[in-house]
């Protein structure tokens, strides 16, 4: 990494600010460079604008392959329709079908089926209300991304004036940003759709919810989707017992320099409280993130405080940490990586803090091989099989899916109905909707052993998941084959 390269994750906010003379000495404009390099620029320039142009008739073939596929699973749903009475309604019914089929698709893209069913369904929709969007998309004038943006905002314009809407905002969006765009068609929205936007307002409201994305070195991100007037209430409360902090903090280091001196001057020992004293270095942002993680570990809102009055505190967090053994022995002998839920890595440092507090332990025994989990210590069985395959699968085992096991249904490969055994290898953890999928789909399971599971494609396609390994892994040293019977064991 050169000293001109960001460094990843690297945040400019963070970046002390640098100006450069506002003006040359004499006030004029530099001459063009004269290093050669212009031809070269004008070669790369070209390679990026092609390769631009490709990526977005790409997408729109994606898109109107998508659209075709929604029209496939409308006419399947009206044939399964016609042909019997179903249980489920004929939106979910679509779905479902529509599900199925981007299933396979996301197998070869290494999309999830969600993701591009919700693109099945804006693709279905762009080529149906807004075909004026369509020869822009294909001449790459605009992009996916805004037509992504026209239909986020779209459901709160009155139906009368979508077509204007639609129109205003495709020439608005030759030319610009995805974001300049996404300004625009909010704003332009909000005027069109002034008389519905309370109810739509309430639509929103109702949808609020808080999510979760790991992201690179230990670190999350949450985000929540709240009212505009609270969020930026909250933000402010923030900001401004972050500052408060910052400004006491700079003030106490301020101080106990200045009763430094002045010991220093008179000759004399700092007193046990000054020899010992040490500045806080964080800044406002860093304070606010401390701030809002201290919040919400350290208080209990109102309404638990309510509930609690009438029945009692229901609510436990469970956290499960993953620890390689001898990290958690030896903090310096070599590094493994701790996790939550065998799936996210997390700081040794904390794994360790966490470990230290902790009341019981969970062992984890793993095959030294294969790093395939052997068994969990535990007292009730039906609990010990439940933490087993959740240590097994961690994840939903359709594939590409990444729902975690804890949040996901134990499902029997083989149906109980059918004579199948409730036991390790006929069990794997699907989520709901694809747990839904196995038995309403032409989807078919089976499960060669240690949690490798194979799926069958409605189309005929075979496609097999493993489960990740969750242990270390010990393999031979020069040409030494480990001998389980002789050998001392490896670990």
């Amino acid at each position: 990494m050169t000293a001109t390269t960001p460094p990843p994750g690297f945040d400019s906010a963070d970046e002390p600010i640098r100006r450069a003379p506002k003006h040359r000495p004499d006030g004029t404009t530099p001459p063009p460079e004269t290093d050669g390099l212009n031809d070269a620029l004008g070669a790369i320039e070209q390679m990026v604008l092609n390769g631009a142009k490709l990526e977005q008739v790409g997408a729109f073939m994606k898109m109107m392959g998508l659209a075709q596929a929604y029209a496939v699973a409308q006419h399947r749903t009206y044939t399964q329709l016609q042909e019997r009475s179903s249980v489920a309604s004929p939106d979910d019914l679509l779905r479902l079908n529509l599900r199925s089929i981007v299933a396979e698709f996301g197998i070869h893209t290494n999309e999830s089926d969600t993701a591009l069913l919700n693109r099945a369904y804006d693709a279905h929709r762009l080529g149906t209300d807004f075909t004026m969007w369509l020869d822009p998309l294909r001449e790459a004038e605009v992009t996916m991304r805004h037509a992504r943006v026209l239909l986020r905002h779209v459901g709160v314009v009155p139906d009368e004036r979508r077509d204007e809407y639609a129109v205003k905002v495709l020439e608005f969006a030759k030319g610009e940003t995805v974001a300049a765009a996404d300004a625009f068609a909010r704003k332009l929205a909000a005027e069109f759709g002034a008389e519905g936007f309370e109810a739509a307002f309430e639509h929103e409201y109702q949808a609020r919810h808080v999510t979760i994305e790991d992201r690179d070195f230990g670190m999350s991100r949450i985000t929540a989707d709240i009212s505009t007037v609270e969020a930026h209430a909250v933000y402010n409360v923030m900001t401004q017992q972050a500052r408060a902090l910052r400004e006491d903090n700079i003030a106490e280091a301020d101080e106990h320099r200045r009763r430094v001196r002045e010991v220093q001057a008179r000759g004399e020992a700092l007193s046990p409280a000054d020899a010992e004293f040490s500045e806080d270095p964080r800044t406002v942002r860093q304070l606010m993130a401390d701030l809002f993680v201290e919040t919400f570990l350290t208080t209990t809102p109102q309404s638990m405080l309510e509930h609690e009055a009438k029945v009692g505190s229901r609510v436990t967090a469970t956290v499960s940490i993953v620890i390689p053994i001898l990290n958690l022995l030896n903090p310096n002998s070599p590094r493994d990586v701790a996790t939550i839920n065998g799936l996210t890595p997390i700081s040794m440092t904390d794994a360790r803090e966490m470990a230290s507090n902790a009341k019981c332990f969970q062992r984890i025994l793993t095959d030294p091989i294969t790093g395939h989990v052997l068994t969990v210590d535990s007292r009730n069985a039906t609990s010990s099989m439940r933490r087993f395959l959740q240590a097994r699968d961690q994840v939903c085992k359709f594939p590409g899916c990444r729902r975690p096991a804890h949040q996901s249904e134990l499902d029997h490969t083989k149906p109980w109905a059918a004579g199948g055994k409730t036991d390790v290898e006929n069990l794997g953890h699907l989520c709901p909707k694809h747990h839904t999928l196995k038995h309403q789909r032409p989807w078919e399971c089976e499960r060669p052993g240690n949690g490798t599971a194979r799926w069958r494609t409605p189309r005929g396609e075979w496609v097999t998941v493993k489960p990740a390994r969750v242990g270390p892994i010990f393999k031979p040293v020069n040409d030494l084959v480990y001998d389980a019977v002789n050998d001392p064991a490896p670990f």
